[in-house]
């Protein structure tokens, strides 16, 4: 199909695919599944959950990722439904790839071309609902936090809701990348205060690509502040400054 708005019917149908709100029975079969998932999560890991947002309407949870865990912690602790952006690649396994498009997930691809996830992905706010991005764009290998992605925190900027920055505490040690089975290790979800969008406007409100960096930048100071850690944007800048 080509020409005119046929063009953009494939994508846009795509989206809309992706975007769609679970059906009755997905919703069913969800909420006791995650009570179940849950339960476990607090024996094995002794899951500690801090400050659990209570927030109205559409929200962005933005949190590290040093562990295959992390979605599933992240699920397991907040109050509503989240609705994850995750690598294709990881979207399409043989394995497990029916259990994130039962979940609903939203693909994004690793060399760009994310037209149609961006829109499925402000679909889902503008429905009211909760998307779960983790913005280093990658798992961490060693605990530790990576520089923040823009890219996935581009959508934001678009939709005016708050960012609610959470850091998830010993993952990394209860499943490390490489690690067979996970270890019964404590591990503490923490969320942050919310960061509004008028606070994200302000930050360079004549330049969005400065703006969007500026957020970026923001959030993964957010995050680091609850897990304890030294943002990476930090680090690289006092590496970049020169010396007296």
């Amino acid at each position: 199909m080509t020409g005119g708005p046929g063009e953009d019917g494939q994508p846009a149908a795509r989206s809309a695919r992706l975007a769609a709100p679970p059906g009755l029975l997905n919703s069913i079969a969800f909420w006791p599944f995650k009570w179940c998932l849950g339960l476990g999560m607090h024996l094995w890991f002794r899951l500690r959950v801090e400050n659990r947002p209570r927030l109205e309407g559409a929200y962005v949870l933005a949190a590290n990722h040093s562990s295959f865990l992390d979605p599933l912690l992240l699920g397991c602790s907040a109050p509503r439904r989240v609705t994850y952006m995750m690598t294709e690649v990881i979207w399409r396994s043989p394995v497990f790839g029916w259990f994130y498009r039962w979940n609903r997930t939203i693909p994004v691809a690793a060399r760009g071309g994310n037209r149609d996830a961006l829109r499925a992905a402000r679909s889902v706010l503008q429905q009211g609902r909760v998307l779960g991005i983790f913005p280093e764009g990658g798992l961490s290998r060693d605990g530790g936090l990576l520089l923040g992605s823009p890219g996935a925190v581009s959508l934001v900027l678009n939709e005016a809701v708050p960012i609610v920055p959470v850091g998830i505490l010993g993952a990394h040690l209860a499943f490390p990348v490489g690690a067979m089975w996970p270890r019964p290790h404590r591990v503490t979800v923490r969320f942050g205060r919310p960061i509004q969008p008028a606070e994200l406007a302000a930050l360079s409100p004549n330049d969005r690509k400065s703006r969007l960096q500026a957020a970026t930048t923001l959030i993964m100071e957010r995050i680091a502040e609850l897990t304890g850690q030294s943002p990476r944007e930090q680090e690289l800048e006092r590496a970049r400054a020169p010396r007296v």
